[in-house]
């Protein structure tokens, strides 16, 4: 990302702090005040040593433990990873058998390396500021022996073993774009397939965001309300974090877990904490957490999609008309849609308003993969671990059928929508459209007052 951009964003973020400053000093909450103070305080301390530790790493040969930040991913015929080498991280590029070695290893995992700390290039500075990356690593040796690492990383990597295993199952893109959409895991997914959902507006469904998260704990409710009050705001908080740990604590899924955990703290305390102020602190704590994710556009984009259903959905709900099944589905599509319409124009060049189309095609199918996904593909994946025989290939396979075609009609609205996108006059239709509907909506309500 630009450092224009990235500015952009500080300000935005700089802008919900103060909106909530100056509520706190509204309502004479000294002790909400006295906490943000301290809050951004703390912040820039930790940003001060966030952009020292960019600027300023470790350098030189290095023999000794490293550990697996990010899963490796095969391209351009090597291994690309991050490895942590005495608690700062570095971007690796391996071929030969240490790419091999390390292609098999998964977050969280130890191992042995040995190469070359070198300085990152100033070109890929910003871009890669939000993942803690402060050089490039190149190898030369890495252990054949390796450690599992905490038991969260463990078993969060046991549980993306059994998912892999369901979708090995199913078509190899089938597969890829299954993986994505549950858990965010698009390393597999073909760069066309990629292309396809970001030109059709699609590319957010295999960004796990609030909505992966809504379902999980619509899956796990019946477990959590079994138990005791005391006890359910802390599972519901070791769930949230056991499902980052899963989905690899992208930007996005940062967001929506902290929003969460805001709101089963205002449920465990009995209050009601509008949405609009819960997203401004999941901001602002966040930020201050992590100071580099203002670099992160996921974080933007989910952030301003969220806000975007938050204040301009209501109102487009109002006037949009129709029955209400499919005013409520259009108005929430176009008010995401129109919330991170102006950031995908700035960093991708690309606002492509048949996303107003793909998206109420999509979504819901989809909604139903992320709902089932998890719950079924472990099953799956059990299943396919405890025997090879065909039988129970069979088996695995017809469970996971009905995953496959809900999986294939998404990957089909995503071909269908950057086919039409690339038409510029279909995109000004669509756009004059959506005026006249609204518009006429407003017309008739004036005249009906």
């Amino acid at each position: 990302m630009s450092t224009k951009i990235a500015d952009h964003v500080v300000v935005s973020v700089c802008v919900s702090a103060v909106l909530i400053v100056a509520s706190a000093l509204r309502r004479g909450n000294l002790f909400l005040l006295t906490m943000l103070i301290l809050f951004a305080f703390s912040g820039a301390c930790l940003g001060a040593h966030s952009w020292n530790q960019l600027v300023q790493p470790r350098l030189g040969s290095f023999h000794g433990a490293a550990k697996v930040v990010e899963d490796p991913q095969w391209r351009n015929g090597g291994v690309q990873t991050v490895l942590q080498l005495d608690g700062e991280r570095f971007i690796v590029y391996a071929y030969g058998l240490p790419g091999r070695r390390l292609s098999n290893r998964r977050v969280g995992e130890v191992m042995q390396v040995s190469g070359d700390r070198l300085r990152l290039e100033a070109s890929k500075q910003h871009r890669l500021s939000y993942r803690h990356i402060v050089g490039t690593f190149a190898v030369r040796e890495v252990s054949e022996s390796f450690g599992n690492g905490s038991v969260l990383y463990l078993s969060a990597n046991n549980i993306r073993n059994s998912l892999q295993d369901s979708a090995d199952v199913l078509p190899r893109d089938e597969g890829a774009l299954f993986m994505g959409l549950i858990i965010g895991d698009d390393r597999e997914q073909p760069a066309e397939m990629i292309t396809a959902f970001r030109n059709s507006g699609l590319s957010h469904l295999t960004a796990v965001s609030g909505q992966n998260v809504a379902f999980l704990l619509t899956v796990m409710a019946p477990l959590l309300m079994r138990a005791r009050s005391s006890w359910r705001f802390g599972l519901t908080l070791f769930v949230l974090m056991w499902f980052t740990i899963v989905t690899r604590g992208e930007p996005s899924v940062l967001r929506a877990a902290m929003m969460a955990g805001f709101v089963a703290l205002g449920t465990a305390r009995g209050r009601d904490t509008p949405a609009r102020r819960m997203l401004g602190l999941a901001i602002i704590v966040l930020i201050v957490c992590d100071p580099l994710l203002a670099w992160a556009v996921g974080f933007w984009m989910s952030s301003s999609a969220t806000l975007g259903l938050l204040i301009i959905t209501p109102q487009l709900a109002k006037i949009i008309p129709g029955p209400a099944w499919f005013s409520t589905a259009l108005s929430t599509t176009m008010g995401a849609q129109l919330g991170v319409m102006p950031i995908t124009a700035i960093v991708f060049h690309s606002a492509p308003v048949i996303a107003l189309a793909t998206n109420l095609l999509a979504v819901p199918v989809a909604g139903a993969v992320m709902l089932v996904g998890i719950p079924l593909g472990m099953l799956a994946g059990i299943l396919a671990q405890i025997s090879t025989g065909a039988f129970m290939t069979v088996c695995v396979t017809a469970l996971m059928w009905p995953v496959g075609v809900a999986v294939r009609w998404v990957w089909w609205v995503a071909v269908l929508g950057e086919r039409i996108s690339m038409h510029g006059s279909v995109n000004a239709y669509v756009w004059c459209i959506v005026a006249l509907l609204v518009i006429s909506a407003r017309i008739s309500a004036w005249r009906s007052i």
